[in-house]
């Protein structure tokens, strides 16, 4: 790495931070901003060189996160960042979602790569330090995944190489935004959210762009993927606008906002209503031609080696989540073995409950279909499934201290994910709450069919998504008081799906299923789906398994139903080595933790090691071990 002088180093952050490019600017002119900032070193010199190197890094990192979010304005909503922070109204803004757009977050990835190599390292400590390494890491794969995608693209990383399909998008993720993160507080609120309404069209006549680009390039997703996410529209756009969850999530929202009267309600609905029939539904059928005609265009493969350059993609989408120079028939064979060492647990178990007759999984399904263990499938069975989940977070919430030392403060809420949603969304996910405290933790859980969820798998779900698994990672990182905004804005798969998976096994050590053998065998049934997705993943995008084929292993050894595991298939599908990352994340952990156990003999704390893993918030799995073994080396020290 270069190495600069603490003058040339904040003068690189400064000329950096300067780039800032509006949402009219295309790839040459933040180039050319660029060269252009490059004047401005000499006269910020003498102010830059007060700064110690970590100040003046994270202060660096500080203004990039603003630039993302000034770009990114429902992301900002979302983390709950106010005005005053960014320096701008946002709230009456969506995202730029042209091809412009995209050619300037990869612009922007290759400054931040140039500003890094411009620091010298050693002379950072703290967070800084591992910011820095965080940075280097995400950046430096962001900028191998670049010449291959052309429109699912963040300055920061790439998490999916497609821009739409039945998972996500922005016409999933922006109707979603605006039920669930938007504010809505005041008559101001209402003004922002029509102005956000009014914008949907433009925001996915773009979309629309992106994805002709796309397949023109041959960047797309397999045709059910692509037929699924046209379900989706044509379930979104199928009632009349008066009815649309855009309208009538408002208009209940509303109703608790002691400032605004019926009339005025009354009124917003009447806006809302027109709004959705003349911006949001014409934008969403310029979205669902431009996926009709791509369609036609798309391969009927599974996987991502079908694309031209699938094998490289799978290669560096298997790195980010976790494989650490693992190839793909090593993690296909990782994930047999695993396999096969948890249904041998779960052999014992069902034994022990005295299911003997049959194989594992025909004798784990028959339990799983026993009436007694099942909610009805109905308003009332899926409101008492909720009941049951809110409780068992509340008894989860009590025993944290016993392994950690540090514990949220934000709370969480389980919700049932959106009907309109639930035909292509996962069984369950987490998304974390504001910044600013206005908004909590959500696990969210598909309730399309309560025979999804016996009531002894439920347990190991709450404690993956809620505590101690997402929320309590998530929130810890969150109430961080010297974490630099960047680094809230960065998700590791292979870290917080890791951790979450991890979480699962910390529970067990809680004593949470001391007198349910049958919860600890949803627990290694969870575990085996985990495993069982480094077979499927490296099945679809490296041995080339169709679709069908995938489902039907997944399905023999895991137990989940038919119709979840399809879903589950079509996932990993689009989303090549995702699937991997929490087995991926979970092994290491535990490989760290034996690691520190053995270095530390009895001075080894499990609540301290768990501590670890979470104080200085999410990284790479690289920089948590470095992280980890420098806490050994203090530790040895005294």
């Amino acid at each position: 790495m270069k190495k600069l002088t603490l003058l040339a180093s904040a003068s690189v952050l400064t000329l950096l931070a300067a780039c800032q490019a509006n949402n009219s600017d295309t790839a040459d002119q933040a180039a050319g901003q660029a060269v252009d900032a490059q004047n401005q070193i000499q006269s910020t010199a003498k102010s830059a060189s007060a700064e110690t190197p970590s100040a003046a890094f994270l202060a660096f990192t500080e203004e990039q996160a603003k630039r993302i979010l000034r770009e990114q304005p429902t992301f900002a909503t979302s983390l709950g960042v106010s005005e005053d922070y960014l320096g701008q109204k946002f709230n009456d803004r969506l995202p730029d979602f042209s091809v412009a757009s995209i050619e300037r977050a990869k612009a922007h990835t290759d400054e931040l790569r140039q500003g890094l190599a411009a620091i010298d390292r050693t002379s950072l400590s703290g967070t800084a330090a591992t910011t820095y390494d965080v940075m280097q890491t995400t950046l430096d794969l962001a900028a191998e995944f670049k010449p291959y995608v052309f429109g699912a693209y963040f300055a920061l990383g790439v998490f999916s190489p497609y821009t739409v399909t039945q998972l996500s998008g922005p016409h999933i993720d922006l109707p979603r935004s605006l039920q669930t993160e938007h504010p809505l507080t005041n008559s101001d609120d209402v003004e922002d959210y029509f102005a956000r309404l009014e914008a949907v069209y433009q925001a996915l006549a773009d979309t629309a762009q992106v994805v002709t680009l796309e397949a023109d390039k041959g960047l797309t997703p397999p045709q059910f993927a692509l037929q699924g996410a046209i379900n989706v529209i044509t379930e979104m756009t199928a009632v009349e606008a008066s009815q649309h969850p855009l309208v009538n999530s408002m208009v209940q929202r509303l109703k608790s906002v002691e400032s605004i009267t019926e009339e005025q309600r009354q009124h917003y609905a009447e806006r809302a209503t027109k709004l959705v029939a003349e911006k949001v539904y014409p934008g969403y059928a310029a979205l669902k031609q431009a996926l009709e005609q791509a369609a036609e265009k798309a391969q009927g493969d599974a996987g991502i080696w079908a694309l031209e350059n699938g094998t490289r993609l799978y290669e560096l989408a298997l790195q980010n989540y976790g494989a650490a120079g693992k190839t793909a028939e090593q993690v296909h064979q990782l994930g047999l073995d695993e396999v096969a060492r948890i249904q041998a647990e779960m052999d014992e178990i069902l034994k022990g409950q005295g299911y003997t007759e049959g194989g594992i999984i025909e004798r784990y399904i028959a339990l799983t279909e026993d009436p007694k263990h099942l909610y009805p499938n109905t308003d009332s069975g899926r409101q008492q499934l909720l009941d049951d989940l809110n409780k068992q977070m509340d008894e989860v919430t009590g025993l944290l201290p016993k392994i950690l030392v540090t514990l949220p403060k934000a709370p969480v809420e389980v919700r049932r994910i959106a009907e309109y949603e639930q035909d292509s969304a996962p069984g369950g996910y987490y998304t974390g709450p504001s910044l600013d405290g206005s908004r909590p933790g959500i696990y969210w859980i598909n309730l399309k069919d309560t025979g999804d969820w016996p009531a002894f798998t439920l347990p190991t779900l709450t404690y993956h998504e809620a505590s101690p698994g997402h929320h309590l990672q998530v929130t810890i990182a969150q109430e961080i008081e010297d974490m630099p905004m960047i680094r809230n804005m960065l998700w590791f798969s292979q870290y917080g799906e890791g951790w979450a998976l991890y979480a699962e096994r910390l529970a067990k050590e809680l004593g949470l299923y001391e007198s349910d053998p049958l919860g600890d065998l949803g627990r290694l049934q969870s575990e085996l789906f985990r495993a069982a997705r480094l077979v499927v993943d490296t099945g679809l995008h490296h041995k080339r398994w169709t679709r069908e084929q995938a489902i039907e292993w997944m399905y023999s050894n895991t137990g989940e139903s038919k119709a979840a595991v399809t879903r589950e298939i079509e996932r990993y599908s689009v989303w090549p080595g995702q699937a991997t990352s929490y087995k991926l994340g979970q092994i290491r952990l535990f490989e760290l933790r034996d690691m520190a156990e053995q270095a530390l003999g009895e001075e080894f704390d499990l609540r301290e090691f768990n501590d670890q893993i979470l104080i200085k918030g999410a990284v790479p799995l690289p920089v948590l071990e470095a992280n980890i073994r420098g806490w050994i080396e203090e530790k040895k020290r005294g």
